[in-house]
């Protein structure tokens, strides 16, 4: 499993269980020592968040990816459509009662908003690129 989404949703008692594993066994492995482990443990009880969990068991805040660049492209792309379906609406009703069919209009709102999307897109995958390379580095 890719160990950027290992932990998924909200934290449970299984989350819990399994980083609690995960931390017994990088012990076992002399990794780190009893009271690293103990400290780790610690952490790992009083996670509230994902990203502190993360924390717990990796040892690494810069691992942590922000939630909001997470979920700005999905909130883009649907703001994007949004607009786009309401200035659909009002091309068509501005066509139909008016008879000024300007497609130039459309297009502009159509693929600006497209091309802003986009951009919100792949600053996530590049933020993403980033972290992969810097975490097989560190």
């Amino acid at each position: 499993m890719n160990p950027a989404h290992r932990f998924a949703g909200r934290v449970s008692e299984l989350d819990r269980k399994l980083a609690a594993t995960e931390i017994e066994h990088a012990r076992s492995e002399g990794e780190y020592d009893v009271a690293e482990a103990a400290r780790r443990l610690a952490l790992v009880q009083t996670a509230t968040t994902q990203a502190a969990l993360r924390v717990a068991v990796d040892g690494r805040t810069g691992e942590v990816i922000p939630p909001a660049l997470e979920a700005a492209p999905r909130v883009a792309g649907a703001l994007w459509l949004l607009v786009s379906v309401v200035h659909i609406v009002i091309w068509l009703m501005d066509g139909a009662l008016g008879g000024d069919w300007d497609p130039s209009w459309l297009l502009w709102v159509l693929f600006g908003g497209g091309v802003l999307a986009g951009g919100v897109w792949a600053a996530r995958e590049w933020d993403r690129r980033l972290r992969a390379v810097s975490g097989a580095s560190g």
